[in-house]
């Protein structure tokens, strides 16, 4: 009996640290905890899109001492008083923000600059009414470049998921042009550099609009934006003068635009 004890009592001393190796083997191990995904911090991205001109187009003034210039091909519609050009195109550069955020509300301060590609041109004539010779008129718009400046205001519907509203400054490169074309008027018009014009301006106005981001990755996001701009009135004139007369024409646009893009962004 004393030796069936002794045996049982070895064989617990050998097999106990290999149950307990076992059992730590087999211990269950805990999944690592999914990191907290938040808005707070800095941020930079890129962004790409659409912009297209929001305003009817194109308004022509004009003053004339004779009756054989600008102004009086004006009212008697050899030159249009108004026409319908409008330019639209690719916009696309980068940002950077920063973000604060507050329970379910997210607010911050973000910048952007963005180049584009987007030009309108138009040709009117020639128009030929009873008293003058046929006249040509030509038009020209042009975004370059947009910069704005802008608080955020948000909420998320889910932590990884914002939506929100945006305004504050734009300051944005646009160009204006206007020609005269009439080769049978004395003089021909082709002879005056002024009856060509193009103005290029550097303006200051505002911008406001709104849109969602989703952050698909604890350091990335992806957003969808819209931001209506408006870059003020601008004018380009050009001048004609025949004999003692002097003419002249002023085309006027208002720069306003809608951009709709999407965007890419990397959260420190």
């Amino acid at each position: 009996m004393k030796k069936i004890l002794g045996l049982v009592g070895v064989a617990l001393l050998v097999a106990g640290p290999a149950f307990a190796a076992d059992m730590a083997v087999k211990a269950p191990v805990r999944a690592p905890l999914m990191p907290v995904l938040g808005w707070g911090g800095w941020y930079v991205g890129a962004n790409a899109g659409w912009v297209g001109t929001a305003s009817d187009g194109i308004t022509n003034t004009g003053t004339d001492t004779g009756a054989g210039g600008l102004g009086n091909g004006l009212a008697t519609g050899a030159i249009p008083t108004s026409l319908n050009l409008k330019y639209s195109g690719f916009i696309g550069g980068a940002q950077i923000g920063y973000n604060w955020q507050v329970g379910s509300w997210v607010y911050g301060l973000e910048a952007d600059f963005d180049g584009a590609s987007a030009k309108g041109d138009a040709t009117i004539g020639p128009i030929t009414v009873p008293g003058h010779v046929p006249q040509t008129t030509t038009y020209h718009r042009e975004l370059d470049w947009l910069a704005t400046f802008r608080g955020r205001l948000g909420v998320t519907l889910a932590p990884a998921f914002l939506v929100y509203a945006t305004g504050g400054l734009a300051v944005g490169e646009t160009k204006l042009g206007n020609s005269y074309i009439c080769p049978t008027c004395a003089p021909p018009a082709s002879t005056e550099s002024s009856t060509t014009n193009q103005s290029s301006n550097t303006s200051a106005g505002w911008t406001a609009g709104g849109g969602a981001e989703w952050m698909f990755a604890p350091n990335w996001s992806v957003k969808a934006e819209y931001l209506y701009v408006d870059l003020g009135k601008h004018n380009s004139s050009i001048a004609y003068t025949y004999g003692a007369n002097v003419s002249t024409l002023t085309s006027r646009a208002n720069d306003t635009m809608h951009i709709v893009r999407g965007g890419i962004n990397f959260h420190f």
